[in-house]
């Protein structure tokens, strides 16, 4: 009875931000995904994404072949605010982003009131899906370009104006380089057509196999040649000369 007292009289002693930091989210676990919703957030909620994620998840799974080692942690937050101020991600836009393991999501009722809730969860969760070929040396833009096309995000992209084009490297520069809208549209519509490329080219099964073919040792250049049966050179003059048929040359 005397430890009791004590313990709640030490309560009250202690900094209003301690309290609230000991437990600002509670915990929805399924087999693939762990949500983390801040208090404010229904549990509907949290089961809503936790739901379309593990179909995600086995959708994904059946087409790469890849597998989450462990259960993707997603943090969805209760408003806008929260979202800015502990994800520090200012880019609102954005409807959510995913970095070092973990999921940041705004709330599920404004991604709804975006009609960007499905696009948001199905991008980032690729890219989850695909972080850990990443570090076995899948570059950035292959990796963005399934995480496009996998969204549906192609089906809201106009053509860009005067985007050349030649490398495949180029595309990891220019994903640096504009990081947000206007051009980040223009930048999601080459990645798209990419993918749209690789599949057209060599087959669904090739293009989404390419990234179990990574295994930290092979490089890019070896490992699509072996994947798709041709030449890296000539994959990308073929697919250079693709994306300039897509986008829409500058008025003189």
């Amino acid at each position: 009875m005397i430890r009791h007292f004590l313990l709640a009289v030490s309560l009250l002693f202690l900094p209003l931000p301690c309290l609230l930091a000991q437990n600002p989210f509670e915990t929805l676990k399924t087999l693939h995904v762990e949500v983390k919703y801040e208090k404010g957030v229904s549990e509907l909620s949290a089961r809503q994404v936790a739901d379309y994620l593990e179909d995600d998840y086995s959708y994904l799974n059946k087409k790469t072949g890849l597998v989450l080692q462990q259960p993707l942690v997603v943090r969805l937050y209760a408003s806008l605010g929260s979202y800015i101020s502990q994800s520090k991600m200012k880019k609102t836009w954005r409807g959510g982003f995913y970095e070092r393991g973990v999921f940041h999501l705004q709330p599920v009722e404004l991604l709804l009131k975006k009609n960007i809730m499905e696009q948001t969860l199905s991008f980032e969760f690729a890219t989850a899906m695909l972080d850990e070929v990443g570090r076995k040396g899948c570059p950035r833009w292959l990796r963005e370009a399934f995480a496009v096309s996998y969204s549906g995000e192609m089906a809201g992209l106009t053509p860009p104006y005067g985007m050349l084009i030649s490398y495949f490297s180029d595309l990891d520069q220019i994903i640096q380089e504009y990081s947000d809208p206007p051009q980040r549209d223009d930048v999601h519509f080459v990645l798209g057509h990419t993918m749209k490329f690789l599949v057209d080219r060599y087959g669904e099964d090739r293009a989404n196999g390419v990234f179990k073919a990574f295994d930290g040792v092979t490089g890019v250049e070896e490992v699509f040649a072996k994947q798709f049966k041709e030449s890296y050179t000539t994959i990308e003059k073929a697919w250079a000369d693709h994306i300039s048929t897509q986008t829409q040359k500058l008025k003189k």
